[in-house]
């Protein structure tokens, strides 16, 4: 099955980020496609790396296809979503230079970072996207469970490595 493509931008995004990632020293032992949609996964240290390759649909330019790199990692899974949370979540937030925390679909803590893609997509912008994720939700992670609760996403990770659910 090949992939089904939004745009032209957003195929030519994903061939990019496909030829980097697959020759970067830094990603390549652990790089991971998926078959079915524009994204790779990818394990730095002992943090998981979600890189999406997005058409973007809603933009301030007419007539012109955009698409979109978006790096994400789970922080945490199961801190306690209260008040307490959402309201330290939003502050560090306004401290960020590049990205933000949100939470996903089953609640959990995570960081995403967003770049443009197309032909003009700066790799090393692309690298440092990736890598700012990673230095955040490994800082983070200790700091999110020590106030609110919850499991480092990597204790996850660890557990399902050992448990053989993760199979490369």
């Amino acid at each position: 099955m090949s992939l089904i493509f939004a745009n032209h931008a957003q195929e030519i995004t994903y061939r990019k980020v496909a030829d980097y990632l697959g020759r970067s020293t830094l990603f390549k032992a652990t790089l991971q496609a998926n078959p079915d949609c524009p994204q790779f996964n990818l394990l730095y240290g002992s943090t998981m790396v979600e890189v999406e390759v997005l058409p973007w649909e809603v933009h301030p330019w007419e007539e012109r296809d955009l698409a979109i790199v978006r790096a994400s990692s789970c922080v945490t899974i199961g801190s306690g979503i209260d008040c307490d949370l959402m309201h330290y979540l939003l502050a560090e937030n306004r401290r960020m230079r590049f990205g933000a925390f949100h939470l996903d679909e089953a609640n959990q803590v995570v960081f995403a970072h967003t770049v443009l893609g197309g032909e003009n997509m700066d790799l090393l912008e692309l690298q440092t996207c990736i890598l700012s994720v990673v230095t955040i939700a490994d800082t983070y992670d200790d700091l999110i469970v020590e106030k609110f609760g919850g499991k480092r996403f990597k204790e996850s990770l660890t557990t399902a490595i050992a448990g053989g659910r993760l199979a490369g």
